[in-house]
């Protein structure tokens, strides 16, 4: 058996078209933080091991990040095609 890796390379391609977008990203290793409109709209972590792909939308700003959705999940499936791309709705954990 063998660690599964991505080229960073790969990695960086995720950030770039997204950034193409109007899409802040920030990666660190393979977790990525997207901003839109200077809102913090969703994460995306990637487990290379089970070949899944994960988009973790924050409903705090679900306004913000709507409009963009389709754009990103297109994206993340053009880059990673072989992965499963799981989508969670995260709900904030503090009332306001």
């Amino acid at each position: 058996m063998y660690t599964r890796w991505i080229n960073p390379r790969k990695l960086d391609e995720l950030v770039f078209k997204l950034r193409k977008n109007n899409i802040f990203t920030s990666r660190h290793s393979y977790s990525y933080r997207l901003l839109y409109n200077d809102k913090m709209i969703a994460g995306i972590h990637v487990y290379p091991g089970y070949k899944e792909v994960v988009l973790r939308i924050y409903m705090s700003n679900i306004e913000y990040a709507e409009p963009v959705l389709e754009l990103i999940e297109n994206i993340i499936r053009e880059i990673f095609p072989d992965y499963k791309l799981n989508i969670h709705y995260i709900k904030p954990l503090i009332k306001e």
